[in-house]
């Protein structure tokens, strides 16, 4: 009687489960068809910011700084984790895509032709890009990839991106420096490509073996290497204080201090010991929990602590690609010496 009850007690809190899963993707697919277009249009037609204060700023950087925003995620994961970047920051995008291997109706998530698994995100990246580039190309300046753990801060990636070319092939994110020369981004702090990055990366990068590799290795690491050798610039995010944009840690585990074992160790330009972990205008974190997602959007687009201004009303000045192309080099030289 004991097992048996036991068994019922088992089958009765899978079932509860799934009806709770089910209910949660009713919730979410009614309020997506009454305030969302669909994933065929959508890219938002304004901007989606709450703070009246530099709003019309951030409208201006979301209309001529185009961002087109791809999400890695796996069917197991389309409710558990795409679910809630959908319902917050990817709002924010000019587009937003989810690339998975199983269409899903309710996430509008892109079947791609990969095997699933860890062993297959490189694949699963180079199919991304190239479905994005075949589809998408002229929907965006800028082709953002992040996790589905993974929470941008879309106001401050606009502005970061502002200053630079579009037509100059370089990219952008939290730059770690083991394995590649030039230094290749952490793909959980997300990384951005330039519309020429894209343009390279298909045209030239993905039938080429030599210059890409198929194989099943990291893909943060592979899409580095690839990058390199067609010529992208692993471009430098941080900050004037030299603190970094785009992290691939949640901010409790850089907040007092880096709790990591390995984030300093990896990072291609080292920190000042006495320095704050993260700029004051941080465009990513990851390892985001379902329900930081939410936080962070309350902390981020409602709190408003009274008579606290930054004060910024202009936008930075257009950057010499040129100039910028020869000195990240020298520094790709100075970090080589260094290591």
């Amino acid at each position: 009687m004991f097992y048996k009850n036991l068994l019922c007690l088992l089958i009765g809190l899978i079932v509860g489960i799934r009806l709770t899963e089910f209910w949660n993707y009713f919730k979410f697919n009614v309020s997506s068809r009454t305030t969302e277009a669909t994933n065929d249009s959508a890219s938002t037609t304004a901007y989606n910011g709450e703070h009246s204060e530099g709003s019309s700023l951030a409208a201006h950087l979301y209309n001529n700084t185009r961002v087109l925003c791809w999400i890695m995620t796996t069917p197991a994961n389309h409710l558990k984790r795409a679910l809630h970047v959908k319902q917050t920051w990817g709002k924010r995008c000019n587009k937003l895509l989810f690339m998975s291997t199983q269409e899903d109706k309710y996430l509008d998530a892109i079947k791609l032709p990969v095997l699933e698994g860890r062993l297959f995100l490189w694949n699963k990246t180079r199919e991304a890009f190239k479905y994005i580039y075949e589809h998408h190309l002229n929907d965006a300046d800028w082709f953002l990839k992040a996790d589905d753990d993974t929470y941008v801060i879309m106001e401050n990636l606009r502005l970061f991106l502002y200053p630079f070319s579009k037509d100059f092939p370089v990219y952008f994110g939290c730059k770690f420096h083991p394995f590649v020369k030039q230094g290749y981004m952490s793909g959980g702090a997300g990384y951005v490509l330039s519309k020429e990055a894209l343009r390279r990366f298909v045209e030239v990068g993905y039938t080429n073996r030599k210059l890409c590799s198929h194989n099943n290795l990291s893909e943060d690491k592979e899409m580095g290497i690839c990058l390199q050798n067609i010529g992208v610039v692993a471009g430098d995010s941080r900050d004037e204080f030299g603190q970094e944009r785009f992290l691939p840690l949640a901010p409790i585990h850089l907040l007092p201090v880096d709790t990591s074992e390995w984030y300093t160790a990896y990072l291609f330009y080292k920190q000042d010991e006495n320095s704050s972990c993260c700029s004051s205008r941080a465009i990513s974190f990851h390892y985001i929990k379902p329900k930081e997602f939410y936080s962070l959007e309350y902390l981020l687009y409602k709190v408003r602590p009274f008579a606290v201004h930054d004060g910024t009303n202009k936008l930075p000045d257009k950057a010499n690609m040129t100039a910028l192309f020869y000195k990240w080099r020298h520094e790709l030289s100075d970090n080589i010496f260094k290591n």
